[in-house]
C-alpha cells in the first residue's frame, strides 16, 4: 500500500509517545532529540518515552514492555532501524500503531557481522553481542498482523540497510519511498507532523 506524502485525518489526541532508537543507539540520538523537542514545542501535553536499549534483544524488549505499561493510554510508536523491528513486535502484540523508518528486517541475518564487542555510538559503553542474540531476533521476528497500522518510511540510499527488504516484507502496509537519502532518513524532522497525525488516528 503506497503513499508518497499524505496526512491522515479522523486523530484523537495522543498522550504517550514512544521513540525506539537503533542498535548501538541512545536516547541522545539526533532524531530522539528531534522528537522530544518538536513535541515540547508543538504538543506539550505529550508525554515522549525514549527508553535506553541494551544490546540483548530479549532484555530489549523487557524495557520496551515497561515502557508500554507506563503510558497512559495505547502509545504511538516510532521505531528506527532496529528500533523498527522492536516496534513492528511492540504494535502486534498490542494492537498500536507504528511508524518505521528505514526499519531493519530480518536483522538476524543482515547484522551478524557485528559478532563480538561492540561500543555505543553515544554513551561509548561497550558490549558484547553474541550468536545467541541473533537466534533470539529470529525467534521474535513477526509478520504485521495490522499491516494497515504502520507506515513504514524509507530512503533508497539507506547505506546500511537494503530498503527493499522492507518495501518487501511490508508491503501490505503504508509504504513511503523517497529517492536517496541515508540510513539516518533525512527527511525526518519534515515528517514529523504527519507522522504524529498518523499515530494519532483511530484504529479501525
Amino acid at each position: 500500500m503506497r503513499a508518497s506524502a499524505f496526512l491522515f485525518s479522523g486523530v484523537r489526541p495522543m498522550k504517550d509517545l514512544i521513540y525506539i532508537h537503533g542498535f548501538l543507539s541512545s536516547p541522545q540520538s539526533l532524531k530522539a532529540r528531534q522528537v522530544v523537542s518538536w513535541a515540547g514545542e508543538r504538543c506539550p501535553a505529550l508525554r515522549v518515552h525514549v527508553p535506553a536499549l541494551p544490546v540483548d534483544p530479549v532484555e530489549a524488549l523487557a524495557v520496551l514492555e515497561r515502557t508500554f505499561e507506563d503510558c497512559r493510554d495505547p502509545p504511538g510508536l516510532i521505531g528506527s532501524s532496529l528500533g523498527g523491528f522492536y516496534a513492528n513486535i511492540l504494535a502486534a502484540r498490542h494492537g498500536l500503531r507504528a511508524v518505521l523508518v528505514n526499519p531493519a528486517v530480518h536483522p538476524h541475518r543482515v547484522m551478524r557481522h557485528y559478532i563480538g564487542l561492540q561500543r555505543n555510538y553515544y554513551t561509548h559503553l561497550v558490549a558484547a553481542v553474541t550468536p545467541g542474540h541473533f537466534r533470539w531476533l529470529e525467534h521474535m521476528e513477526v509478520k504485521p498482523p495490522h499491516p494497515e497500522r504502520l507506515w513504514v518510511l524509507l530512503e533508497t540510499g539507506d547505506e546500511t540497510l537494503d530498503y527493499r527488504l522492507a518495501e518487501q516484507f511490508y508491503a501490505d502496509s503504508h509504504l513511503d519511498i523517497t529517492p536517496g537519502g541515508t540510513h539516518a532518513y533525512e527527511r525526518f524532522m519534515e515528517r514529523l507532523p504527519a507522522i504524529v497525525d498518523f499515530l494519532s488516528k483511530k484504529n479501525l
